[in-house]
């Protein structure tokens, strides 16, 4: 018994059934590839959005004034949650949280709240660092620091990679 035509019959079948291998009936394939309604994101400026998320930022400058660590367990930093859109870190004292919006460059801090501890050093760190955060507008990587500026363009503070 030859199975040959079975064989044949039973491969025509499965091509012609196999999803995305045929059009439905009284659909016309579409000239427009999937890939027109996407949004337009460079690789460079994806490489970068992941780098500013999940990355522990280590505060460097309020605006052009240097911070000085004296504590390192505490020292001011953020970090922005990938997936939960919270951001977390220190003041320079007490404990940070909020949350974040990121569209391209721009990016919006909100709800940030802090622990209430007093601490011998990094309050006045704290007292300029978390207020600020709320009149970001935009963000910037240049190699291992990152910028966070205002409206104007203004640098608020400068960060660098905590390691």
């Amino acid at each position: 018994m030859d199975r040959t035509p079975r064989v044949v019959a039973a491969v025509a079948l499965l091509a012609v059934s196999a999803p995305g291998c045929s059009k439905p009936p009284g659909k016309a394939a579409s000239t427009v590839p999937d890939t027109a309604a996407a949004p337009k994101v460079t690789a460079a400026s994806a490489a970068a959005a992941t780098e500013l998320r999940g990355t522990n930022w280590l505060l460097v400058a309020v605006g052009d004034k240097p911070v000085t660590v004296t504590d390192s367990n505490r020292a001011a930093h953020i970090i922005l949650q990938p997936n939960s859109k919270q951001v977390a870190g220190s003041g320079g004292c007490n404990r940070m949280f909020g949350t974040y919006e990121l569209n391209g460059d721009a990016l919006r801090f909100t709800g940030v709240g802090a622990t209430k501890m007093a601490c011998k050093d990094g309050m006045d760190t704290e007292a300029e660092f978390l207020p600020l955060l709320s009149r970001v507008t935009q963000w910037k990587i240049a190699g291992q620091q990152l910028e966070l500026s205002d409206s104007t363009g203004a640098v608020l503070a400068r960060f660098e990679v905590r390691k």
